[in-house]
């Protein structure tokens, strides 16, 4: 499941647990009761705050590493951190 299928369910999950469902389906009308069942604020929330958590990890990542020696064939120490902190983003996808 994708990190954006997992805000969705788990808005989904909050919806059913603390408050009340906009619809309720059977299996002919489950597409449109889970999507009519979104919290998309809870949604946009948990997106912003994994950015933000991925952001800060980035900046500690840039602030802390040591210096480039061990990381061959790159221009400047600069290039190296942007490189992982691409690398670190796409593999926290």
């Amino acid at each position: 499941m994708s990190r954006k299928e997992d805000f969705i369910q788990a808005g989904i999950d909050y919806r059913m647990e603390h408050g009340k469902p906009m619809a309720i389906g059977g299996d002919n009308f489950a597409e449109m009761a889970k999507e009519m069942n979104r919290t998309k604020p809870f949604e946009a929330g948990a997106e912003y705050g994994y950015q933000y958590a991925i952001d800060k990890a980035c900046k500690w990542l840039r602030e802390h590493l040591g210096t480039p020696a061990g990381i061959p064939q790159v221009k400047s120490y600069n290039d190296a951190i942007n490189e992982l902190t691409t690398e670190f983003r796409k593999g926290m996808e």
